[in-house]
């Protein structure tokens, strides 16, 4: 059509500061893994090994995206669709009645999971479009 422009519904700038927000989120929401969650598995030399490369990537997603790299949108978008899984099947036993990661956990943490994968689908969003519309910095 003649005459329209064609107008964004989100810029750059929103989804920069959405998906920090959802990195901080997420670093705050894997803490509490330690506090609330009842489970033994937590404290296990895999899972703490797990732990601390997942805050790794999100440390350097932050740096990355801080200084508006698209290596850092690129880290951030894997690091949420990874987060998303983690906690979707962590929560499997709502819908199957069985586990994968570990055992069942407990109601609190079943909705702090529900969160998490919440924040973490924002976090994928706001990566993707954000690492869309950088221009081709590396």
């Amino acid at each position: 059509m003649k005459g329209t422009v064609n107008k964004e519904r989100t810029s750059l700038t929103s989804n920069h500061k959405l998906l920090l927000v959802c990195l901080f989120a997420l670093g705050i929401i894997g803490t509490t893994y330690y506090y609330f969650d009842t489970r033994k598995e937590v404290y296990q030399v895999q899972w703490l090994a797990g732990s601390i490369s997942w805050y790794s990537m999100i440390s350097f997603s932050i740096i990355k995206v801080l200084g508006k790299k698209k290596t850092g949108y690129l880290v951030a978008g894997i690091l949420s669709w990874t987060t998303f899984a983690f906690l979707m099947l962590d929560n499997w036993y709502t819908v199957f009645h069985g586990t994968v990661i570990a055992t069942r956990p407990d109601y609190v943490m079943t909705v702090r999971n529900f969160i998490g994968a919440g924040i973490a689908a924002l976090g994928i969003l706001s990566s993707h479009n954000a690492f869309n519309k950088m221009k081709n910095k590396i």
